[in-house]
């Protein structure tokens, strides 16, 4: 299979995108529904969380840089059970991408295309991104050198318009309720931080694959900053109740923006920056899900699993999902939190367990 790279920049654009697009669209209404006025604080503690998830992807894929989790689950764990953590990795990814997709496409629906059908939407997504995913890792990494600037800008515009509307009183009292709320808060966007898992069947298409780990980092760093950000200007200017009650909060906030007399919409833009977001994250699940699957059959070419697995990706959007209300319930922490930790317990635990057994045997016999 011909193994294209990208750099580690292009990675760290690549993560800060897909991961920023779906915090910002939905979890400030998300924390603060629990944590009210403080969503702040578990914004800023979120980033601890998804620093353990990164150290727990990438750390021991960087032991096998030249091997996905697929190779070196099938390596630590034998040819049978070592299929079981990649098969896990793989359904992880695939419900990633279809979460994302209807989040992005309910978004629309209910924000901005009312009158279109929801299918449709969701079909041209993901069309286009499996486009992207045929085209490979390569030009999605040089559509993150082109999206990442103009996201970063329309995202920055987008904060900082609405400020003069600021209250520093819709922040107030801090801690009220206690620290229980917050920290219960945090669980759903550390959570989201699964979609670090591309990272198990990316991190060898990297120049420096030893260094994925501090990209990684980067790249949530630079997440959790935008995350802290966006939920104290929301919550600063709608107020947390209002913001409780929205599906869309930070949506509805650029709404409200106008420049000028003759420069209205403003929320146009946003839409399509977080269109530009979604498409790089998804084109990107949708090649990690193709060549992980490829690599587990023993397949040459990753390309003809594209088109099949986004139809049932795109199956899995409109299907899994009643409405965004059941959405939204599977990002509750009672939900999503046992969910998404199954996924680690099955997926990366017991290759991290084969690795630790198998150092501390080669130490033990060196030693004899």
């Amino acid at each position: 299979m011909t193994k294209e790279k990208i750099a580690n920049r292009q990675l760290l654009y690549i993560l800060y995108m897909m991961r920023t697009t779906l915090i910002v669209a939905t979890l400030p209404v998300l924390s603060s529904a629990d944590a009210a006025q403080d969503a702040w604080l578990a914004a800023l503690l979120t980033f601890f969380g998804t620093a353990g998830i990164a150290f727990l992807v990438a750390g021991l894929g960087t032991r096998f840089p030249e091997q996905s989790l697929v190779q070196y689950s099938q390596e630590l764990l034998g040819p049978w059970l070592g299929k079981i953590p990649a098969l896990v990795v793989l359904w992880a990814l695939l419900t990633i991408a279809a979460t994302d997709t209807r989040i992005y496409g309910e978004m629309l629906v209910t924000s901005f295309l009312t009158e279109t059908p929801l299918p449709f939407i969701i079909g041209t997504m993901v069309i286009i991104s499996a486009i992207g995913a045929r085209e490979g890792i390569e030009v999605l990494g040089r559509l993150a050198d082109v999206f990442f600037p103009l996201f970063v800008f329309i995202l920055a515009i987008s904060l900082l318009l609405p400020l003069p509307e600021f209250r520093t009183l819709n922040l107030e009292p801090v801690l009220a309720r206690g620290l229980g709320p917050v920290l219960q808060a945090t669980i759903t966007p550390v959570a989201v931080g699964a979609q670090l898992l591309v990272l198990t069947i990316l991190l060898p298409n990297l120049t420096s694959p030893r260094l994925a780990t501090r990209t990684a980092l980067w790249a949530m760093a630079g997440a959790g900053f935008t995350l802290l950000v966006t939920t104290l200007i929301t919550v600063g200017v709608l107020g947390p109740d209002f913001v409780s009650r929205s599906f869309f909060p930070f949506y509805t906030m650029t709404r409200a923006i106008e420049i000028s007399e003759y420069l209205q919409r403003v929320e146009a833009a946003i839409i399509f920056a977080w269109g530009f977001g979604v498409f790089v994250g998804i084109a990107v699940i949708l090649y990690s899900g193709a060549r992980g699957l490829a690599q587990l059959l023993g397949l040459a070419d990753y390309r003809p699993l594209v088109f099949p697995m986004a139809v049932i990706q795109g199956t899995f959007a409109l299907h899994a999902y009643e409405d965004i209300f059941q959405v939204l319930t599977f990002f509750r922490p009672g939900n999503i939190g046992p969910y998404i930790l199954g996924w680690f317990l099955l997926g990366l635990i017991p290759p991290w367990l084969a690795y630790l057994v198998r150092q501390l045997s080669f130490g033990f016999r060196q030693r004899r």
